[in-house]
């Protein structure tokens, strides 16, 4: 027994160590993300106070600039920005002209934020800023402001450092993480612990070492109250502001020595019982060799044999059913995590693309009601509201189709139409869209009057879509080709476009809902990821299927719709359904 334990709890060991380093490597990754991500959240925090300075630098009041005129806004904006505690303007070579409520900051030292926004004509942060006679600190979010080409000025948000201290507090962190925010003079700016002890602090000459190699990383250093600690960085390159978090070592290591400890203690009883089941088991094993032997000698005398029953086929099929549970949860967990992952991708989607019109729509309607905007501005700002208010529609109309097509409330109007007359509106629908990008779009519907029973708005509905994507997807100069054909007892729908393709790996998952390739706030194409799944029910509501592929040769894809037409209608026959004497009732199909 003790060869037989011995080598199992080397291996024990052996493997709890291995799976310590894997830990321990989960943990450095997991910091790496985490970082990267509380960068993401700074930098849109930061994004969010230019877009709010740039609006205000728009205004005709800073032409002149009109002082007076500039204070009344300033003040207006002051109360929907908790964390700013001025608004200041300067001119282009540094000199704070006024501020509210206040221009404390008009020393040469701190106005170089205002010189380094209209020396790079871009949105810069300044240097952790300390005012006489307050305990506060602050940065200043600077943007320049620009006429005609040429600078005039610079808009600056001072920022509470505690501020971004809370932002620090609000982001998802390990147990007892500590997390910082780095400044380009590697100075605190802001920390979830212990503000007051650390703000306006230098980084350890390690950390400054390390991030100024590499823009972001991880490493093992010892914290300043010498506990040893897991850490990480990543530094934006919007900002320049560095965001470090470190875990302190005992609380990723502390499970894992306790493990160890229990390990031991358990192969130790283990030991013990094992000697004792031996033992046991010993006597087990030589009555049964008895038995084999016995039956063996009656075997030779040609007397009856009755061998003890074995049970090793029991502990194979034992084994074989914990393998196939195993598969069967792996496989369950597997899905679960996707499902996660999709849900988290699509509320991060959903919140960036509904929040880009609203902001617009907002923003330039305060402008409209407040009444500070150039006539020659107007037609730009109705024009704005106009585009992000159907965007907006478009997408709440998306999520209502998906609604009911989960709930079984989506049903059809099938009755006879003209295929091409189908095709021309959605497709005088998506033109100006594609004038503007210069694509061309080409029809082709053979026979014209090509007929079949289906839902005009719901079959236009699926055109559009399918146009839509080929319109976003294709570049400038591109072509998209309409094509309509009958098929035996089908019709075939074709897009077929010059654009980008789908990619081999996501193509099988082109339709499924909630599914985008490349997600995140950073892709290069918007949208929710529902007009192709929309498309697929819609099709299959009709009896038909869809499909997708990649042009060969590339570049472009093409999506094909085939809907059943067994019956061969004539133009007659839809214009007699849709005549007024008409008193039948219209089929409806409930979603399945």
């Amino acid at each position: 027994m003790l060869v037989t334990v011995a080598p199992l709890g080397v291996v024990a060991v052996l493997s709890v160590q291995r799976a310590w380093r894997r830990q321990l490597a989960n943990v450095e990754n997991q910091n790496i993300t985490t970082v990267r991500a509380i960068s993401v959240a700074i930098d849109q925090y930061l994004e969010r106070t230019a877009a709010a300075l740039d609006v205000l630098g728009e205004l005709h009041a800073l032409d002149a600039p009109d002082l007076p005129a500039f204070e009344s806004l300033a003040s207006r904006i002051l109360p929907y920005q908790p964390q700013w505690s001025a608004i200041l303007l300067a001119d282009p070579k540094g000199r704070v002209i006024d501020g509210v409520p206040d221009n404390w900051d008009s020393d040469p030292k701190t106005a170089a934020w205002a010189i380094a926004a209209a020396t790079n004509r871009k949105t810069t942060v300044s240097p952790l800023v300390e005012l006489p006679n307050l305990t506060e600190r602050f940065v200043i979010v600077a943007t320049p402001v620009v006429r005609h080409g040429v600078v005039t000025g610079v808009l600056g948000a001072r920022v509470r450092a505690d501020g971004l201290g809370a932002l620090l507090r609000q982001q998802q962190t390990a147990q007892n993480a500590i997390v910082a925010l780095v400044g380009v003079d590697n100075r605190l700016l802001a920390r979830n612990q212990d503000e007051k002890n650390y703000i306006g602090a230098t980084a350890s000459p390690a950390f400054v070492d390390i991030q100024a190699r590499m823009a972001q990383g991880s490493w093992r250093p010892n914290l300043r109250d010498g506990r040893p600690s897991y850490a990480a960085f990543s530094r934006s390159p919007v900002s320049g502001l560095t965001v470090a978090i470190a875990v302190p070592a005992e609380t990723v290591d502390g499970p894992i020595r306790r493990i160890l400890w229990q390990l031991g203690a358990v192969w130790l009883v283990v030991l013990a019982l094992g000697a004792g089941l031996g033992l046991l088991l010993g006597r087990v094993i030589v009555k049964a060799l008895s038995g084999a032997s016995s039956a063996a000698m009656a075997l030779a005398r040609g007397e009856f044999v009755a061998p003890p029953p074995s049970r090793i086929a029991e502990v194979n099929e034992l084994s074989s059913g914990l393998q196939r549970a195993a598969e069967t949860l792996r496989a369950r967990n597997r899905e679960r995590d996707e499902a996660g992952r999709l849900k988290d991708e699509f509320l991060m989607t959903i919140s960036h693309e509904l929040r880009t019109p609203l902001t617009a729509i907002c923003g330039w309607a305060h402008m409209l009601s407040t009444n500070q905007m150039r006539d020659d501005q107007r037609p730009r700002a109705l024009d704005a509201i106009e585009r992000n208010a159907m965007a907006l529609q478009q997408l709440v109309d998306d999520l209502l189709d998906v609604s009911r097509i989960v709930s079984g409330k989506l049903r059809l109007d099938v009755k006879p139409l003209v295929l091409g007359e189908v095709v021309a509106s959605a497709v005088e629908a998506l033109r100006p869209a594609a004038d503007a990008k210069n694509i061309q779009l080409r029809t082709d519907v053979d026979p014209p009057d090509l007929s079949l029973p289906a839902d005009a708005g719901r079959l236009q509905q699926v055109l559009w879509n399918l146009l839509s994507n080929a319109v976003k997807f294709t570049p400038s100069g591109g072509r998209i080709d309409v094509s309509c054909r009958r098929v035996g007892d089908t019709i075939e729908m074709s897009v077929c476009d010059t654009g980008v393709g789908v990619e081999a790996e996501f193509l099988p998952h082109v339709f499924e809902r909630f599914r985008q390739g490349k997600g995140g706030t950073t892709r290069a194409f918007g949208g929710l990821g529902l007009g192709l799944s929309i498309v697929r029910h819609l099709v299959e509501l009709h009896g038909g299927t869809v499909s997708g592929e990649n042009n060969v040769p590339p570049p472009g894809a093409t999506f094909r719709v085939v809907l059943p037409a067994p019956a061969l209608l004539t133009y007659s026959d839809v214009q007699a359904w849709s005549a007024p004497a008409t008193t039948s009732k219209t089929p409806t199909i409930a979603a399945r």
